[in-house]
């Protein structure tokens, strides 16, 4: 009796992590892919975002994943995976003065745009909370305060990042202009 109600709980849980990835794992791998710099990466990172999902469902089959609780999954798995690129310098972070980082330069030629590699070379100068503060409000249409419930924090605190953000973009933006 105990292996039906088990299979019956993990079958409900693969159905339920089923209809998220066919919603959101375009969404969250674009997320993801502006703030890391990497497409691969970003399919890598959220294929773990949805296997954290399936975990969740199959421990408590009542729970409620939404939106939210994804994208702040995914925004901890970026921040994570920055956090250690940083420290360990598994991908360095040198950059070339004529062009992006290398790991830009690999994408696919629907993306290379000079002005989305640009956008692309300005965020990768951003700390991590600034860049998911950003993407979470401009790209992915949170409000400041559905943010800061993303990031654990206070919407004041996502506008500053946010702004702060900016500035630095546009610092970037218009040296790259200027060369």
């Amino acid at each position: 009796m105990e292996a039906c109600h088990e299979a019956e709980t993990t079958a409900r849980a693969q159905a339920r992590t089923e209809a998220l990835v066919l919603e959101y794992q375009t969404k969250l791998a674009r997320y993801l892919r502006r703030m890391v710099g990497d497409a691969e990466t970003a399919l890598d990172l959220t294929q773990e975002v949805f296997l954290s999902a399936y975990r969740m469902l199959s421990a408590d089959p009542a729970r409620e994943l939404n939106a939210g609780w994804l994208y702040r999954a995914a925004t901890n798995a970026g921040i994570s995976f920055l956090r250690r690129k940083r420290i360990l310098r598994i991908l360095p972070l040198d950059r070339d003065v004529d062009g992006p980082p290398a790991s830009l330069r690999t994408w696919s030629v629907d993306e290379r745009s000079a002005a989305s590699l640009d956008l692309q070379a300005a965020l990768a100068r951003l700390a991590p909370e600034q860049s998911a503060a950003l993407l979470l409000t401009s790209y992915a249409g949170y409000s400041s305060a559905e943010a800061a419930t993303i990031l654990g924090t206070t919407p004041e605190a996502v506008r500053q990042r946010v702004c702060r953000a900016m500035r630095v973009l546009r610092g970037v933006m218009k040296e790259g202009i200027e060369s």
